[in-house]
């Protein structure tokens, strides 16, 4: 067909005749993109001419343009066509909606570039106490440990930030300082004796002690699955060593916090429950 024939057509059907490379040049996509909203029912089909090409008009370049403008704010492709078929009034639900999905999404990412900023603060921060090299077994521990606390939900990202933000304090960091590179030392031993491992128990129930004053909260209940998690991590990562000091340290903690109940002064819930 000549351009003349198409010039007619279009004369006779009141609008001008766009190729889909217009409409895509018009709206900033790819003919395969037109294709795909053809497809999937997004966008109706359109005439052709003898040639297979099809017939754009102005009216369907601007529904392609809604459709670009919809998507580029978040809506999803399924969402689109029923957006742009209802009335005004269903439109505005709709969109409300979906506004409140985007900020659920928002939300969700910014607590996830949280964890992510934690990680590598964590990450720096064990580099910079090793020279650079990686971490030792108990802090590696340590990071698993805060890692499996963090994701479980059992504590939710403000309490994770007020905790963090206590062991980053100067009094905390004397308190860890006191008894952890001693307990790092462990790792390479099969033995601990008795006054060292009572001397250490006591540091490390000071430090917790610590941490539970200036947060209000208490240690975990013992009796969520999480409980057992970590204490598998703790077989498989602790030296025989370090293994007896920690036992201690868990039978001194459950007699001073009665294994996740209020504690002993009636203070804080548990924390993670």
């Amino acid at each position: 067909m000549s351009d003349e024939s198409i010039a007619a057509d279009a004369a006779i059907d009141g609008d001008a005749v766009l190729r889909s490379h217009d409409v895509a040049e018009f709206a900033g996509t790819t003919p395969r993109a037109l294709r795909h909203y053809h497809q999937i029912g997004l966008l109706p089909e359109v005439p052709r001419d003898s040639n297979g090409y099809r017939r754009y008009s102005a009216r369907d370049l601007v529904r392609v343009l809604r459709i670009r403008q919809l998507a580029a704010g978040g809506v999803p492709l399924r969402k689109i066509g029923t957006l742009l078929d209802q009335g005004t009034q269903s439109q505005d639900s709709l969109l409300a909606e979906l506004d409140r999905e985007l900020r659920a999404e928002v939300e969700r990412i910014e607590a996830q570039r949280k964890v992510m900023a934690e990680l590598r603060r964590r990450f720096a921060q064990t580099a910079r106490f090793n020279g650079g090299e990686g971490p030792s077994v108990t802090q590696q521990f340590d990071q698993d440990v805060w890692t499996l606390i963090t994701a479980s939900g059992d504590i939710d990202a403000d309490t994770a930030a007020s905790i963090q933000d206590v062991l980053q304090s100067e009094a905390v960091a004397e308190r860890i300082a006191a008894w952890h590179p001693e307990f790092e030392r462990l790792e390479a031993q099969a033995h601990v004796d008795e006054a060292s491992a009572e001397r250490l128990v006591g540091q490390m129930v000071s430090f917790v002690e610590t941490v539970t004053e200036a947060t209000g909260i208490t240690p975990f209940d013992e009796a969520k699955p999480i409980a057992g998690l970590i204490e598998g991590m703790q077989d498989d990562a602790f030296s025989p060593a370090q293994q007896q000091v920690w036992s201690r340290f868990l039978a001194a903690m459950e007699t001073r916090w009665g294994a996740g109940t209020d504690s002993a002064e009636g203070g804080s819930e548990p924390a993670f429950e």
